[in-house]
């Protein structure tokens, strides 16, 4: 196919894809990657209450009663060490996009 001009189409040309929208997408998958690989790096407690709430490494999404009710602790001590966790991540996320 060639447009008016003769000038070859390409499938990007057809469909009309938006430079923004693959760029994000690109974004999207290293920032995930990144996260994962900083919850990876935390300690086995740490790594299984993000898993469990947030639905980490294909598991469904677990409310703070229900891990705490399985880890054999509070739910107010979730809260507490959720909160922790993810000040944790954002502090290492942050550093680790600012090198």
């Amino acid at each position: 196919n060639v447009d008016w001009d003769g000038n070859e189409l390409l499938l990007s040309d057809i469909l009309g894809s938006d430079p923004d929208l693959i760029n994000r997408d690109i974004e999207l998958e290293d920032e995930k990657s990144l996260l994962l690989r900083t919850i990876n790096s935390m300690g086995e407690r740490e790594r299984t209450i993000m898993s469990m709430r947030f639905g980490l490494n294909g598991q469904r999404e677990y409310t703070q009663k229900e891990v705490a009710d399985m880890l054999g602790i509070s739910q107010s001590y979730i809260s507490r060490l959720e909160k922790k966790i993810i000040a944790r991540l954002k502090k290492e996320i942050e550093k680790a996009t600012f090198v």
